[in-house]
């Protein structure tokens, strides 16, 4: 077995975790941009509103909305 002669500085601990942070950035940006077929994948299909409940929707969102 050989001896390395290695150590881990200031600069690459920060990098370690810039790595990280980034990582975590991305993992977010990522499921942020396919949320909906994420959400679609595991919902059962039941929860999509029918015609009569998005009108009803549509119309309690307009009457709340000041002249």
């Amino acid at each position: 077995m050989q001896t390395l002669f290695a150590y881990l500085d200031a600069g690459s601990g920060s990098m370690i975790a810039q790595i990280l942070v980034g990582g975590f950035a991305a993992a977010g940006v990522a499921i942020k941009m396919y949320w909906k077929k994420i959400k679609g994948f595991f919902s059962r299909g039941d929860d999509q509103a029918t015609p009569a409940a998005a009108k009803a929707t549509e119309a309690s969102a307009d009457e709340s909305k000041p002249s």
